[in-house]
């Protein structure tokens, strides 16, 4: 049973660092700002849950 414990962090683990890898990447390499000078706006009626 402990053995099974360990492999099963270990691949959470790694599961975990790719996400993150992934993550940092296509943050990296997208073209343009999420909320840079190419924003432009929120759709019209657009409202926040209070």
């Amino acid at each position: 049973m402990p053995a099974t414990w360990r492999y099963l962090l270990i691949v959470i683990l790694v599961a975990t660092l790719a996400s993150i890898a992934i993550g940092s990447y296509r943050l990296a390499t997208t073209p343009e700002e999420i909320l840079g000078s190419g924003f432009r706006g929120l759709p019209q009626g657009t409202e926040f849950p209070r």
